[in-house]
């Protein structure tokens, strides 16, 4: 039997210990609060973002009466 020069046998990483806390209502909400707001981060879509951002804008102008002059001239 031929042995390979360089190479290692590691053990797998061990999974981390269980938690020993319940599971509550409330902890089962905050756990999937936590797992939505995970995957809803990297389902972003930047585009549709960067629309949403010009569409609260122009709202907010309409709502306020402002102008484009109105807000360089405030730089």
């Amino acid at each position: 039997m031929k042995m390979r020069h360089g190479r290692t046998h590691s053990r797998p990483a061990s999974p981390p210990p269980a938690r020993q806390e319940p599971l509550t209502d409330s902890r089962f909400e905050d756990l999937l609060q936590r797992a939505s707001a995970f995957f809803a981060a990297t389902e972003r879509n930047p585009e549709a973002e960067k629309q949403a951002a010009i569409a609260e804008i122009i709202e907010s102008m309409e709502q306020y009466g402002l102008t484009v002059e109105d807000l360089r001239a405030t730089r």
